[in-house]
């Protein structure tokens, strides 16, 4: 969990220095990256049995891909879809935030922001959608959605999910694994 914290503390840092840049692009590549801690971190507190922690938080520390038993007995990875799953069926924003906080990752029009408003050519459900959580959780005030509007709430959306991993590291049920990390 040290190296949750750490990597979430970098994002924090990294994200209001180039929050107050005006690059805000990169901060949503931030966000996605702290959504990736958000899921693996929740996954690790809800779905592994609470004897089963303590062994894939070694195999992450020695580089090893996480393992989980079939219900034939046999061991498979850990897939990246697993994760996204969780969180899709526990948490209907984080599918939405990855989707598109991906589009300012990969090379899609989303890069040409500054010339175009790619929110103008997303699908209207998927507006109307994200316009929602913004409003329920971040009192979105507007009734259309456009990018300028999404940014200027980036700092509220990141410091929610940067919340949440701070919360799930801090629980008192062994997420916290201070023995394990002392030897």
């Amino acid at each position: 969990m040290r190296l949750v914290e750490k990597r979430s503390d970098e994002h924090n840092q990294a994200f209001n220095t180039l929050y107050a840049q005006g690059l805000y692009g990169v901060c949503a590549g931030i966000i996605r990256q702290e959504i990736d801690n958000l899921i693996r971190v929740d996954y690790l507190a809800s779905v592994v049995p609470y004897a089963d922690r303590d062994a894939l938080c070694r195999d992450a520390l020695s580089g090893k891909r996480w393992q989980k038993r079939t219900l034939k007995g046999k061991y498979t990875d850990i897939r990246d879809v697993d994760f996204h799953t969780w969180a899709k069926d526990n948490h209907s924003w984080v599918t939405m935030a990855y989707k598109y906080s991906s589009k300012f990752i990969h090379l899609t029009n989303y890069w040409d922001y500054s010339a175009s408003d790619p929110i103008a050519q997303m699908p209207e459900d998927d507006r109307t959608e994200m316009a929602s959580y913004l409003k329920f959780y971040h009192n979105y005030k507007g009734d259309t959605l456009k990018l300028c509007d999404v940014f200027e709430l980036l700092p509220q959306v990141f410091e929610k999910i940067r919340d949440n991993v701070v919360c799930l590291v801090s629980q008192e049920d062994g997420m916290l694994l201070e023995d394990f990390l002392m030897q």
